[in-house]
C-alpha cells in the first residue's frame, strides 16, 4: 500500500534542498563514526513499518536505513540516466533540521544507501522525515501524515552531559563525581562572530578552558570541521579530583578574531560532589 504523505510548510520548504542523487558508490553516509553495524538502525521498510535496532543514545551515531519503494513519485529518466533523487531530514529536540542522503546515483541508476548520523550530546527527541525530488521541479514527501516519524533518545550512565545550547541557556544532565567521563557539548553559534572559511574548508574553532579549584588550565576542543563550517564535537572530559570546575570559551579564525564566552567574566561553574 502507498500511502501519501506531506510535511509541514516549514519542513516542506526544507526538504527541497539537496535532495538529488549523485554519481557516487559509497553504501553509507553522514555525520561520522563507524559504519560497521554496530550503531543502533531506524529501519523505514516497503510495508510502511518503523522499527529501531538498540537504544538510541544521545552524542552517539544512528543509522537511517530508508526503503526507496516508499517514495515513488518524482522518479524519471533523462539522456540514459535517472534525473531524481531522495533525502532525509532530523531535527533533535526541535532543533533546525540536519539533512543527510538516502540514495545515490550509481551508473545512471537510483540506488539507496544507508545514513549515519550523530546524535547530539543531551538530546532527548529526535524527529525523521523524508523527501524526493527531479530536476523538473517535482517533490514528494514521507513525514507520517506531517507528524514526522518520532523516536526517543536515551543518556548513557556514568556521566553527566554539561550543555551550552544556542539559546545562551547553560544545563547539567546530573551530578559531577570525580573521574567520571562527561560530555561537553557546546553550541558554535554562540561565538559565531568568528565564523569563518577558506577554500571551502572551515577557518575557525572553539576551545574550552577549564580548572578545578583554581589549579592548572587545560583546554578541550569542542568544535570539529564540517565543509565550511564548524559543529559541535561533544568531546569528553574526565574529571579531576576537587571541588569547583570552573569553564568558559574562546573562539578564534585565520583572520585573527576572538571571541569569549565566560559569563561575563564570572565563567562558569559546575559542583564536584
Amino acid at each position: 500500500m502507498i500511502r501519501s504523505a506531506y510535511a509541514t510548510l516549514l519542513f516542506a520548504t526544507v526538504s527541497t534542498l539537496g535532495a538529488c542523487a549523485t554519481d557516487q558508490a559509497d553504501s553509507t553516509t553522514g555525520g561520522g563514526g563507524k559504519a560497521d553495524g554496530s550503531a543502533p538502525t531506524i529501519r523505514f521498510a516497503d510495508d510502511w513499518s518503523e522499527s529501531v535496532s538498540g537504544d538510541l543514545l544521545a552524542g552517539s551515531p544512528v543509522r537511517v536505513s530508508y526503503d526507496l519503494d516508499r517514495l515513488p513519485d518524482c522518479r524519471g529518466s533523462s539522456g540514459g540516466s535517472e534525473v531524481w533523487g531522495a533525502s532525509g531530514f532530523a531535527s533533535f529536540d526541535g532543533g533546525a533540521p540536519v539533512a543527510f542522503e538516502i540514495s545515490h546515483l550509481v551508473n545512471g541508476v537510483v540506488k539507496p544507501v544507508t545514513a549515519q548520523l550523530e546524535i547530539p550530546a543531551g538530546t532527548s527527541s529526535a524527529e525523521l522525515w523524508f523527501s524526493s525530488t527531479n530536476i523538473w521541479g517535482c517533490n514528494a514527501y514521507d513525514s507520517n501524515m506531517g507528524a514526522n516519524y518520532k523516536f526517543a533518545v536515551h543518556h548513557s550512565a556514568g556521566g553527566a552531559v554539561l550543555s551550552f545550547d544556542a539559546d545562551w541557556t547553560e544545563s547539567q544532565s546530573e551530578a559531577l563525581h570525580a573521574g567520571d567521563a562527561v560530555v561537553v557539548h557546546y553550541d558554535p553559534s554562540r561565538l559565531e562572530q568568528c565564523q569563518a572559511s577558506s577554500g571551502g574548508h572551515a577557518g575557525w574553532g572553539i576551545t574550552a578552558h577549564y580548572t578545578v579549584d583554581g589549579g592548572t588550565e587545560k583546554t578541550l576542543m569542542v568544535s570539529r570541521a564540517d565543509g565550511s563550517t564548524v559543529v559541535a564535537a561533544d568531546p569528553t572530559l574526565s574529571i579531576p579530583r576537587g571541588h569547583d570546575l570552573a569553564m568558559w570559551f574562546s573562539a578564534s579564525s585565520i583572520y585573527g578574531c576572538n571571541a569569549y564566552d565566560s559569563n561575563m567574566n564570572a565563567n562558569y561553574h559546575y559542583t564536584i560532589e
